[in-house]
């Protein structure tokens, strides 16, 4: 790219850019490419400079900030990290008061209440009853440490051996309830709980601290024998052989490959050079790996040992903490264990890889956390990388850590913590610390020509409050001596108060200016850089709090000099006058350059993708589109793109579609906008649903009706509705037997009383209109309308005395020989109200395009009406059947058709019954809006959400329904949740998957 005036720009831009420059640091001799450092993870941590993936941007490296221990704070106590954890529904399970209660916290209300020993009155004995000489004396006190949670739904809980030898666990089963299962460690095994961890398996893994073991249980807490994987498997003996009594269990000593148990429940832990005997925490890797955290090793740092089939396999120090902590942080820093955990996965189920541990100091104010890096083609080498990243802990007071699921939001751990008598989440606090300062050197640039004027360098950054960006450039013909060249300082970039020198920058680093936050481009002048090659140094400086940000790094060159263009060649005699006028004229000459450039780049104002967002309301308007202020720019712009298919399928239900789509929509896909296409492809979405779709007919009139003299005497049995081969005669004994079913009438009455009318009748008895109506639903599937509303016309026109003697009832033949009274009735069809008129005219209209010329008509029906424009509807049944045929065809098809033509809903969709009303009410509005634009005139909507329309007796599969799981669809009734959820929207959550072994009690 070049500007107005020839000059262009060499580009940094982007990680592979920046990774190019090396670091310019005393400390790290030799200049190290970037890239290589942040490629080694070891190295990554520790480099100055690091390139943040999510801003696409270079700025100083974050380090650890270290939460000191200030006077009066207490460190947490090992008297209370007794035992914590959580169930599967996120109840919190603690020991407290020195292992003697267990508390829980529901999840639901957060409340926390005592879950065992559960207080229970002494009952009181009765007069007479036999009763203990002197009270029983009260049990010991018990004495708790360790508890967890098994994937089978079990607390375990470790009892620890006081007065006597004996020791093991209470078993309490969380579904079906109930008091404790006590289960005895069997003697002369002794075991004393430290820590216990679920294992994948649905089992346990106890940390003995009487035996400085691990033991192992299975699902069932059952022993498991433990198989070293190790060069003494070979030798180890048989299973079946004779028993050595001589061998004690009681032995913590490793045991004796020729003497002991050949496969123990157990395995011991092992003490190397690094450290290793003093055991505090224990977990479980998704392999069935077993890591123990010892407080200190031998470096005075906590120290994870790794244990794989029973045998030590690596060994890590916590010790990578230095290589991310401050220098001036470093002295006194020793960095003790004191309880550990799994961090949780991202959020929306991210995969963490690899493995995250989050440690707890024994400060007890702060936690840390590590990339566990452990590779199992080469099990004996384990690290722990430590992450930069804040993690206070507010009065922690030494309970365990407890996994709480999934993380909810950036920089959580998924780990809540005991706080006093609260459990608050883990949480990396925005409060980062970063290295003060430190300096890159780019690539040399190639201005391509000798003696190259380099012009001016431009910066899209963020450089807040507290920190700048210092440049300093060197530069010569021969790239060659440009590493022995010292390096020139140059002036402080300034922020371009109107976005970036780019013309018509839409998005991007720069495009905008937001001087509070030091956002934007920021310039600055070379004052004396000649030569083909350049070179420059970044130094980048903050005050530890925050940094700046290099998102991108343009270098212009060569200068366009007005002192050469437009001034005489006096103004250049003098060499240090002609320097100093020579920058003094570019500062205009930016200025001007970037308005030329504006200039020869207007085209862009034509073109969508690239007109700036203040002049899209001026482009829309060369489309003759009003823009709705309520579209972002993303669908503004996406609306003019598309604006000439648009217009040429307007009215149209795809047109239709996507102008609501582009309106509530955040998202409408390109392929859409390739019209023309079927509308209802997509069974989601905004949906359109043409009202002459829903009709309902019988299904005798979808075929051919009509009654030819020709047809052969047959056998007619009457089915549920009335066709036209059971002619007028069929259609009255239907009206006299429902009369008769209705108890309107009786069998003797007269025929002519029970015949059937396209009139309502009187209501006499009273029920008969009401009978009438519900007769012709159910026998013709629809109810006249016509013949009534006009002969009720016919009677005010009556009584005004206009009729010219017609008279009443509704003419049924044309009075020839009156003209009079054919000028009348022609007077009365033109007064009639619009809407009864174009009834009538529908009706006309059908019984022209059957018989086409009324000289057929007359014939095939006897009648003497002249023309059709003149025909009224019968008021009686009539008797011909061609007469019979073209009423009911009417009433029967073309009424009910033309009732919902020119009528369609459109469909939003709403993301559930939860859905908060006053959403949904401004979505519809909005869509009403924009459909009171895009539609035909002469049609009617209405708008609807997906959840109005599912009704029985009214919803059309494959229209505005589909086949689905109903009401078990997760996405239509989310599980109910006591104290939020409502009854009608919601349903009862799945219950919980129990094994064949257990009981689940519910009420």
């Amino acid at each position: 790219m070049q500007d107005a005036n020839g000059s262009r720009f060499a580009l940094v831009l982007g990680r592979q850019d920046w990774g190019q420059c090396r670091l310019d640091a005393a400390a790290w001799p030799g200049q190290p490419l970037l890239d290589t450092l942040w490629s080694d993870e070891a190295e990554s941590e520790a480099a100055p400079l690091a390139f943040d993936a999510a801003q696409a941007s270079i700025g100083l490296a974050q380090r650890v900030s270290r939460f000191a221990p200030a006077k009066g704070d207490v460190a947490p106590s090992t008297a209370q990290r007794l035992g914590a954890a959580a169930d599967a529904n996120g109840n919190i399970y603690a020991i407290v008061d020195g292992g003697s209660r267990i508390t829980v916290r529901n999840a639901g209300t957060g409340r926390v209440s005592t879950f065992w020993p559960v207080s229970t009155p002494e009952p009181t004995p009765e007069p007479g009853a036999f009763a203990p000489a002197e009270p029983a004396s009260p049990p010991p006190p018990p004495d708790w440490v360790g508890l967890a949670v098994t994937r089978a739904h079990y607390l375990v809980v470790g009892v620890k051996p006081v007065s006597t030898p004996l020791s093991g666990f209470l078993v309490f089963d969380l579904l079906a309830g109930g008091p404790p299962l006590p289960l005895s460690w069997p003697l002369p095994w002794v075991m004393s709980p430290l820590d216990m961890a679920a294992r994948p398996c649905g089992g346990l893994a106890v940390l003995d601290n009487i035996g400085h073991r691990v033991w192992l249980l299975n699902r069932r807490l059952g022993m498991e024998a433990v198989f070293p994987v190790s060069p003494l498997a070979a030798q180890t003996p048989p299973d079946f052989q004779a028993s050595d009594a001589a061998d004690s269990p009681l032995d913590a000593s490793p045991p004796n490959p020729s003497t002991a148990t050949p496969h123990p429940p157990w395995f011991t832990l092992q003490t190397t050079a690094l450290g290793g005997g003093h055991p505090v925490a224990i977990e479980v890797l998704p392999d069935g790996g077993i890591l123990v955290l010892d407080e200190a090793g031998a470096d005075g740092f906590a120290l994870v040992s790794l244990y794989v089939g029973g045998v030590l396999q690596a060994q890590a120090s916590a010790s990578d903490v230095l290589r991310v902590t401050p220098a001036q942080d470093r002295p006194g820093l020793s960095l003790r264990g004191f309880d550990f955990a799994f961090h949780a996965d991202g959020p929306g189920n991210a995969k963490l890889n690899p493995p995250r541990l989050v440690l707890v100091s024994t400060e007890g104010n702060q936690a840390y956390v590590f990339e566990l890096l452990w590779d199992a083609a080469q099990p004996h080498t384990l690290k722990l990388a430590a992450q930069a990243g804040y993690l206070p802990l507010k009065r922690y007071g030494g309970l365990q850590l407890v996994s709480g699921g999934l993380a909810q939001v950036e920089g959580d751990t998924g780990l809540l913590y005991a706080s006093e008598s609260n459990w608050l989440p883990l949480v990396a606090q925005r409060r980062p610390r970063h290295v003060p300062e430190a300096a890159l050197l780019t690539v040399p640039f190639d201005g391509g020509d000798p003696g190259c004027v380099w012009h001016r360098v431009m910066l899209d950054a963020c450089i807040p409050a507290g920190c700048r960006v210092q440049v300093a450039s060197r530069w010569s013909d021969d790239a060659k001596l440009l590493p022995d060249l010292p390096f020139t300082d140059e002036p402080t970039p300034l922020l371009r108060p109107d976005g970036s020198e780019l013309p018509w920058l839409i998005e991007g680093p720069g495009a905008t200016t937001d001087a509070a936050r030091g956002h934007g481009t920021w310039e600055l002048l070379l004052q004396g850089a000649r030569g083909r090659w350049l070179q420059l140094r970044l130094t980048l400086q903050g005050n530890e709090l925050s940094t700046p940000r290099i998102t991108t790094l343009r270098a212009w060159r060569p200068r366009f000099s007005y002192l050469q263009h437009y001034l005489p060649a006096a103004y250049r005699e003098d060499a240090a006058s002609a320097d100093f006028l020579e920058r003094f004229l570019a500062n205009f000459e930016g200025q001007f350059t970037a308005l030329e450039d504006r200039i020869a780049t207007a085209r862009a104002l034509f073109d969508v993708r690239s007109a700036p967002t203040d002049t899209l309301d001026w482009l829309a308007g060369w489309l003759g589109l009003v823009l709705d202020p309520a579209l972002d720019e993303a669908r503004r712009r996406q609306l003019i793109r598309h604006a000439m298919p648009l217009y040429q399928y307007r009215g149209t239900p795809q047109a239709l579609r996507l102008a609501v789509q582009l309106a509530l929509s955040p998202c409408v896909p390109e392929a859409d906008f390739a019209l023309p296409a079927r509308s209802q492809e997509a069974p989601r979405g905004v949906r359109l649903l043409e009202g002459y779709l829903t009709r309902s007919l019988p299904p005798a009139l979808l075929g051919e009706t009509v009654v030819t003299p020709d047809d052969a005497p047959r056998v007619v049995v009457p089915g549920a509705r009335w066709t036209l081969n059971e002619g007028a005669e069929g259609l009255h004994r239907r009206w006299r037997d429902w009369r008769v079913a209705q108890g309107l009438a009786t069998s003797s009455d007269t025929v002519t009383s029970t015949r059937f009318s396209p009139l309502p009748p009187a209501d006499v008895p009273a029920g008969t209109l009401a009978a009438w109506a519900g007769f012709c639903q159910a026998t013709l599937g629809a109810v006249p309308t016509l013949a009534s509303d006009l002969d009720t016309a016919w009677r005010r026109w009556v009584a005004t005395g206009q009729d010219a003697g017609l008279g009443l009832p509704l003419p049924t033949r044309w009075p020839q020989d009156n003209t009079a009274q054919q000028g009348a009735w022609r007077k009365f069809i033109a007064q009639l109200d619009p809407l009864l008129l174009r009834q009538l005219r529908r009706w006309q209209a059908a019984v022209a395009r059957r018989h086409v010329r009324i000289g057929l008509y007359q014939r095939d029906t006897a009648s003497t009406w002249p023309s059709f424009d003149v025909l009224p509807p019968p008021t009686e049944l009539p008797s011909n059947p061609v007469a019979l045929t073209d009423w009911a065809l009417f009433e029967t098809r073309v009424a009910p058709i033309a009732a919902r033509a020119h009528r369609f809903s459109v469909l939003l969709p709403i993301s559930g019954p939860d859905t908060d009303a006053d959403t949904v009410a401004r979505q519809v509005d909005h869509a009403r809006r924009v459909v009171a634009l895009a539609k035909p005139a002469h049609t009617a909507f209405d708008i609807k959400p997906y959840w109005a329309l599912l009704r029985i007796g009214q919803v059309r599969l494959g229209l505005d329904t589909l086949l689905g799981l109903g009401s078990r669809e997760p996405d239509i009734a989310p599980a109910l949740v006591l104290g939020s959820g409502h009854v009608g929207s919601a349903r009862l959550g799945a219950k919980p998957v129990v094994p064949n072994d257990r009981i689940l009690l519910e009420c």
